[in-house]
């Protein structure tokens, strides 16, 4: 609770540092009138009442309306793209819906086009703003950060914080994507651009001056820092005990074959510990599901038959409204030969349904066809799943199951969504005066029977958040504490 409690006093103090307009240069180029920005808020309110499965659960139409007004005024004189950006995601912020907002990887982009991005990324620990990586010297890894070109660090991350959507009530999720977003929005804010340079002032007095790097030198930085690969499992032997990590960085369908692969193969090797007569002994499994921010719900769902013994309902349901832009999504291509049994049968019948209804009705579309538990691999030992505020969609419903069911703990932060489910399935779109793209959602995933729907996000068993020396020393304060909970178990023997 007291975490929260500092992401939201954060928030509070941030927020009013930063204003869309309050930087200390602008781009001449950077500029739209305030007729093109209000014709695309006004775009943009359309959307989200065609498309938007259930708009006013977590605020009222009044309120709604009054975010189109507010927005539409603050800028009515013009504005910038980051304005412009900024009151779409006024707009879009009262509906708590982390699927309808700003594209913010698209935003980036846009925006690194004409001001660039500063390598360097940073985390809130304790309310103070710690360098996580760094292009510049390492030995500022673990830092406080104060400020960039004179303007306040914490100024900065209180404009990021005002262009991403919040679901429910997750405001350290909130936090943890603006976290993300802080480097991107830094040079515009500071006042430079592509082809400069920046000084960063850290608490401890010492600065050092970073290059300011352009898209495509960006994309580069950050492929070599995250070179991890989408799913990934191994073996930690401590003394005479063995426990498996299992990592999964997305449910996207890149490349299906190789995840269903890399899943069998990690609970095929469980198998055979937990039947090995030899002195090690195997403890259990940790699930580290961090920075997982969702995916494909049939990808999510390929994982489940190794960790039940029971047929699952995940999703129990979801509700979907029809329009043009919704069937777009889920395209008009067929499923191909699916097994009457199979699981996919539901997005069959979901998608079926979705082309017989009329624009603008609503539908709600049972999930009938469980997630059975795998033959012979089905593991029923002690397990931890690892969690944070980057943990999102499809990967909410993962953990609502696990929780819920009763299958182990929990362990990190609050993920980015309540135990009840989240939205999902959203529709890409551009605004047309400023190219601005956003996402609306256009289905809402319920995890649980009877339906309900909750704003409070799921909170985990044991709350851990690396420190700023966890960081400085690269230490995973959080792994550490799952796998202690892990070997004071012991894992049931098939």
């Amino acid at each position: 609770m007291k975490l929260i409690q500092r992401a939201l006093l954060l928030a509070g103090i941030s927020c009013v540092c930063l204003h869309g307009e309050n930087v200390r240069a602008q781009n001449i180029s950077d500029r739209y009138t305030g007729a093109q920005i209000q014709r695309d808020l006004d775009s943009l309110a359309k959307w989200i009442i065609a498309i938007h499965p259930s708009p006013f659960v977590h605020c009222s139409s009044l309120e709604f309306e009054a975010a189109i007004e507010s927005a539409k005024s603050t800028f009515a004189g013009g504005g910038t793209l980051y304005g412009a950006a900024q009151m779409a995601a006024k707009i879009c912020g009262v509906l708590k819906d982390s699927h309808t907002g700003v594209a913010l990887q698209s935003f980036s982009n846009q925006l690194g086009a004409t001001y660039g991005h500063l390598p360097l990324e940073i985390q809130t620990v304790n309310n103070r703003l710690i360098v996580t990586t760094s292009a510049g010297n390492t030995k500022f890894i673990g830092s406080e950060i104060k400020l960039i070109n004179n303007v306040s660090a914490r100024s900065i991350l209180g404009g990021a914080l005002a262009l991403v959507s919040q679901e429910g009530d997750a405001a350290l999720a909130r936090l943890r994507m603006s976290e993300k977003l802080w480097n991107d929005i830094a040079p515009f804010a500071s006042g430079i651009g592509i082809s400069d340079s920046v000084k960063v002032q850290y608490a401890s007095g010492q600065t050092e001056i970073l290059p300011i790097l352009k898209n495509q030198e960006m994309q580069g930085w950050n492929a070599i820092k995250s070179h991890a690969i989408p799913i990934s499992w191994k073996e930690i032997q401590e003394d005479n005990r063995i426990t498996i990590v299992l990592k999964i960085k997305h449910f996207h369908p890149e490349n299906i074959r190789t995840f269903r692969k890399e899943i069998k193969a990690c609970f095929t090797r469980i198998y055979t510990l937990q039947s090995s007569k030899s002195d090690v002994e195997f403890s259990g499994l940790v699930i580290d599901l961090r920075g997982n921010s969702g995916g494909h719900i049939a990808i999510m769902a390929e994982l489940l038959p190794y960790l039940t013994t029971s047929p699952v309902a995940l999703p129990s349901g979801v509700q979907i409204k029809a329009s043009e832009e919704a069937r777009k999504r889920w395209g008009t291509g067929r499923f191909g030969l699916v097994r009457k049994t199979s699981y996919l049968m539901n997005l069959k019948a979901l998608k079926s349904t979705l082309n017989r209804m009329a624009n603008d009705s609503i539908a709600f579309v049972s999930f009938d066809y469980t997630i059975r538990p795998h033959r012979r691999f089905a593991y029923t030992g002690t397990a931890a799943l690892i969690l944070d505020g980057l943990s999102a969609s499809a990967t909410v419903s993962m953990a609502s199951w696990f929780v819920r069911s009763g299958r182990g703990e929990t362990f990190g932060e609050p993920p980015m969504g309540s135990v009840s489910g989240t939205f999902g399935n959203p529709v890409r779109l551009a605004l047309p005066e400023t190219s601005l793209a956003v996402n609306i959602a256009s289905a809402r995933y319920f995890t649980q029977t009877p339906v309900r729907w909750e704003a409070r996000p799921l909170l985990v068993d044991h709350p851990v958040t690396p420190t700023a020396l966890d960081i400085k020393r690269g230490t995973d304060s959080v792994m550490e504490a799952a796998l202690y909970w892990v070997s004071q178990r012991k894992s049931i023997v098939p």
